[in-house]
């Protein structure tokens, strides 16, 4: 029975470790984003078209390169993820630009707390009290970030805003691709359709309310590759590998570390001034980031590895 334990424990250890590594790897990708967002010259607007619109490309050439399957049957599937996704992206790049970094990150987060009430109804998570606990402190750390940060740093109330509709979109997104890639979806066909459709919707929207397009600079060109490779090709991929594996509750949970890494960044880099209580909220929220690492793996979580952990294990993504 000893030897039957260990090998079970093993195995689970495995089969958590990369799952939960690739949910962290999309927020260190993610936690760069807003920094890149807010160091490019152009409007806004132009930076969603030249982002939107060169992903697909990149997309493309690895989903041709891994063999994916491209077809319309995929693409339609997709549409639902995709509209979450492609709307998600206008809210949240305008919200970077219409508040603090801090606030708009920060306030993101609150998806992670939906997750709990969204995840057992259409995903038929179990949801533990200490993950309910988690998330109550994370809106704890949240409010107190945005209600010090009121008329300092660059915090705005209709930025927040937007940030908060963000929040309520990623949570679709999150949910409808987590169902996809349960049902065994390809991720490479995946991540070419819903940036096809994100694609449409926000380079139409960014097309259409740009006055900037032709305006982009070499130094402007560079930032949004390095943010349609790093946050974009590596954090979206990541975070939708690692849905095949991992609870969405426990994910969304994990991702409380993008805004921390973004705020600190946009202190070092911009100088934008975060407060004494704004820096108790972000150890509210790391905390609670602790806390999921170190027990948030709940039976619900171990259950939803363990089954795929042969799969994970001895086969290709």
């Amino acid at each position: 029975m000893n030897k039957v334990a260990r090998a079970g424990s093993a195995i689970s250890a495995r089969a958590q470790v990369f799952p939960i590594s690739g949910v962290l790897l999309a927020n260190l990708a993610w936690g760069i984003g807003p920094i890149l967002t807010v160091a490019v010259d152009m409007s806004i607007n132009s930076t969603i078209f030249y982002r939107v619109t060169m992903w697909p490309v990149v997309l493309y050439l690895i989903a041709r390169n891994r063999n994916a399957d491209i077809s319309w049957p995929v693409l339609k599937s997709a549409l639902i993820p995709g509209f979450f996704f492609g709307v998600s992206t206008i809210f949240g790049f305008m919200s970077f630009t219409n508040t603090s970094i801090a606030n708009a990150t920060l306030i993101g987060t609150t998806s992670s707390a939906m997750m709990l009430f969204i995840a057992p109804r259409f995903l038929n998570e179990k949801i533990t009290k200490l993950q309910v606990l988690f998330a109550f402190s994370s809106f704890c750390g949240v409010a107190l970030v945005v209600v010090t940060a009121r008329g300092g740093g660059g915090a705005a109330l209709y930025g927040d805003v937007l940030a908060l509709i963000n929040a309520v979109l990623w949570s679709g997104y999150f949910v409808t691709t987590k169902r996809m890639r349960t049902d065994g979806v390809d991720i490479w066909s995946f991540m070419f359709s819903i940036a096809v459709i994100q694609a449409m919707i926000a380079g139409a929207w960014a097309l259409l309310t740009s006055s900037d397009i032709t305006s982009i600079s070499t130094r402007d060109f560079v930032l949004v590759l390095t943010m349609t490779l790093i946050p974009g090709t590596v954090g979206h991929t990541a975070i939708v590998w690692a849905h095949k594996y991992v609870a969405a509750s426990t994910s969304s949970l994990i991702c409380l570390l993008s805004p921390v890494i973004s705020m600190v960044f946009a202190w070092l880099i911009f100088e934008q001034n975060i407060k004494a209580l704004q820096m108790v909220g972000a150890v509210i929220v790391l905390s609670s980031l602790a806390g999921v690492v170190r027990y948030g793996m709940s039976e619900a979580a171990k259950a939803d590895v363990l089954r795929n952990a042969d799969p994970l294990l001895n086969s290709n993504p």
